[in-house]
């Protein structure tokens, strides 16, 4: 018994070639004697000679076809074997790679999207913080404009409602601060929209403020505005756009009340471009209702004072002591009508206004 001196595999005796590598089993020393009987007279049918490729009697083993040893079928085996194996290991490998590709490509596209979707995000924050900075910053420049305008000019301004001046740009006269205002002196009423000051044009309360500025405190300028359609031209005297003109406050148990509960601005009464007060609610049991009043009335004066706003309404209101007798102005249909009531008080028309929503 011996083993093979390629691969180690155990051979036997007779076995000239491993089963396991094919490789040639050395020779022994039994299969390299010649063993027959030496006979001169024989033939020489062959060389004998050494193995030993430096010795003398060396000869060349005889050479053999190509194709005259044939693979042995385990070797095949073993060959498919291991190219079966190699392929399944490649195509592991290649999924584990398309698994890891994948992988990457699907994460890589989703932080992309998600880093996208922030940007964005903050972006959509950033418009919006900005608009909101921007409104804040407008009603801060509205508030100052309309302050300066109370202060210099005596009334207060509003923004011009676009379905009642379609076509005009101006600043809409809300309502007077007081009877002596430089306002009410310069004959100027609630309800009128200016449109030029000084000789400029002002198309908003800005623009009014900025023109203002320009002008010292005291002195008399010139004024343009519509009213009731018509182009009116007067002069105004301007005071101090910081400085707010003493006004002494109305005690409520001194204020007038009338029991209009809400009214609107409507024109035009009875055919003609004037505007009015419609009445859209009365307060049960108030003057408004204990003398006549009716819903659908359009007011246009009030104690011989034009009223075209609501809020100089309320401000000609509260100015009339409870008791007092005035006369109400007011359209009903095409007829234009007065009416003489008396005045309630101003402490219970809070108390009134909550009963009648009851």
């Amino acid at each position: 018994m011996a083993n093979c001196q390629g691969c180690g595999t155990e051979l036997l005796s007779q076995d000239h070639f491993c089963k396991n590598c094919g490789a040639p089993v050395a020779a022994s020393v039994e299969d390299l004697a010649d063993t027959r009987r030496f006979d001169p007279s024989a033939p020489a049918t062959g060389r004998t000679g050494s193995l030993d490729p430096n010795s003398p009697l060396y000869v060349p083993a005889p050479s053999t076809h190509p194709f005259a040893q044939s693979t042995p079928p385990h070797q095949i085996r073993s060959f498919i074997n291991n190219l079966i194996h190699r392929k399944l290991f490649l195509l592991l490998a290649f999924f584990l790679l398309s698994l890891f590709v994948g992988t990457g490509v699907i994460v890589g596209r989703d932080a992309v999207r998600a880093r996208r979707a922030r940007r964005a995000e903050q972006a959509r924050e950033a418009t919006i913080a900005r608009k909101a900075r921007e409104l804040r910053q407008a009603a801060v420049a509205q508030r100052s404009s309309e302050e300066a305008i109370r202060n210099a000019l005596g009334f207060t301004a509003a923004d011009v409602l676009e379905v009642e001046y379609p076509e005009s740009q101006g600043v809409f006269v809300n309502s007077l601060t007081s009877d002596d205002s430089a306002a009410a002196l310069a004959q100027i009423q609630a309800g009128d929209l200016l449109f030029e000051f000084g000789d400029q044009p002002v198309r908003n309360s800005g623009e009014l403020a900025r023109v203002l500025n320009t002008v010292k405190p005291g002195s008399e300028v010139g004024v343009k505005l519509y009213r009731d359609e018509q182009p009116i031209a007067t002069r105004i005297r301007v005071g101090s756009p910081t400085m707010t003109p003493f006004q002494p406050k109305i005690d409520q148990r001194t204020q007038g009340f009338l029991g209009v509960g809400d009214v609107g601005r409507r024109c035009c009464v009875n055919g003609t471009k004037r505007w009015g007060l419609e009445i859209h609610r009365i307060i049960d049991n108030s003057p408004a209702d204990l003398f006549g009043l009716h819903l659908g009335d359009v007011i246009t004066e009030l104690d011989n004072k034009t009223i075209r706003t609501p809020d100089e309404l309320a401000r000609r209101i509260h100015a009339i002591n409870p008791r007092s007798k005035v006369k109400v102005k007011f359209y009903r249909g095409n007829a234009e009508q007065t009416v003489e009531l008396i005045m309630g008080h101003g402490w219970n028309s809070e108390v009134a206004k909550r009963q009648s929503e009851n």
